[in-house]
């Protein structure tokens, strides 16, 4: 065997640093728990997120199993899910977690696997659980109340006070629905009901008080090679990080929704072109500055994303025009080579 000179080692050491610290910043990224684990389920690296849930230092962890920290009478369907990811599927299940301080936690399961091991994420159903369990709570509440008023009709009035509670509840519920019914349920941004609603106030706003307006159009460059390449989990994983890149390059004031599939937008209150061009490049550059698992097997070596630009004018007066000069702009910009701008 041929040895390594020590400039030929330093490169490969230097090369594995940077892919860990390439995983360490994504890691970082994804707001829910998320494991890698080896062959044998063997903790290799947790984001911080799993750290809080899970309870244990970092040097602990390295000494333990993931079978270290579920129950007995889930192991069966535990090693059912990971010989099924070692399969190649993408698996779902739900289980609980034994956290450091002996706390059951309930949790679902969404794993792949590749080559450097098993792709896990975390999602703590305890929330869920707990409005589940009051919902039913308060339902058999408000029902027994319901019942004693017909009895007792001395209680009348107090039923009649926590009828009305229960209506500001309902009211609460309602309004809690009317902004789930805006937003994408992937990314936590707005969803495309919601943009072209506020986009057409935008316009006719404009129209009455002319101030400038302008349009971004978002799309991640070769995020279907992605998605086939690593699989859906981590291409849902590159929506919810870009959507967090694009809020981050924008401003306070501004709009940021899924347009659909791969594709965002930003509405750009009070910005004009020059200002436009300004935070698209922005975005562009936070996204194409992230590091992501695995971006090297894209055509371009890299997650980017391309961007269109488009301002309200006289001869792009309605949202129609607008939409479509920045989708134009858009089209031009994955023409003449994705990574940048165009408007």
């Amino acid at each position: 065997m041929t040895s390594l000179s020590l400039k030929e080692i330093a490169t490969k050491v230097g090369t594995l640093e940077r892919e860990i610290r390439l995983r360490r910043s994504i890691l970082e990224v994804i707001p829910e728990p998320f494991l890698i684990l080896d062959e044998d389920a063997n903790f290799l690296k947790v984001n911080p997120k799993a750290m809080e849930v899970l309870g244990y230092p970092p040097e602990e962890l390295q000494r333990l199993t993931l079978i270290d920290v579920v129950p007995l009478e889930d192991l069966y369907a535990i090693r059912e899910g990971f010989e099924e990811m070692r399969r190649g599927q993408e698996v779902r299940f739900k289980t609980q977690i034994i956290s450091r301080r002996g706390e059951r936690i309930p949790v679902e399961v969404l794993g792949i696997h590749r080559e450097e091991g098993f792709f896990v994420m975390l999602r703590d159903l305890r929330e869920r659980i707990e409005i589940e369990e009051e919902f039913e709570r308060r339902k058999k509440e408000f029902a027994e109340k319901i019942r004693e008023r017909d009895l007792y009709a001395r209680e009348l009035q107090v039923v009649r006070n926590l009828y009305k509670e229960k209506l500001k509840e309902i009211d609460g519920m309602r309004e809690e629905a009317l902004r789930l019914s805006y937003t994408d349920d992937l990314t936590g941004i707005y969803n495309h009901r919601f943009f072209i609603e506020q986009l057409t106030l935008e316009v006719e706003r404009q129209k009455r008080y002319p101030t400038p307006l302008s349009l971004l159009m978002i799309d991640i460059d070769y995020f279907k090679n992605y998605n086939d390449t690593n699989g859906h989990l981590a291409g849902d994983q590159v929506l919810k990080a870009v959507s967090i890149l694009i809020q981050r390059g924008v401003r306070q004031t501004d709009i940021v929704a899924r347009y659909g599939g791969e594709e965002f937008s930003a509405i750009l209150i009070n910005a004009g072109r020059q200002k436009a061009l300004e935070i698209a490049d922005r975005v562009r550059r936070n996204v194409a500055e992230t590091r992501f698992p695995n971006e090297s097997a894209q055509p371009n070596k890299q997650v980017t994303v391309s961007v269109g630009v488009a301002t309200f004018s006289s001869s792009v007066s309605s949202l129609t025009d607008l939409i479509r000069e920045a989708d134009h702009a858009l089209y031009r910009a994955k023409k003449r080579g994705r990574n940048r701008i165009e408007g």
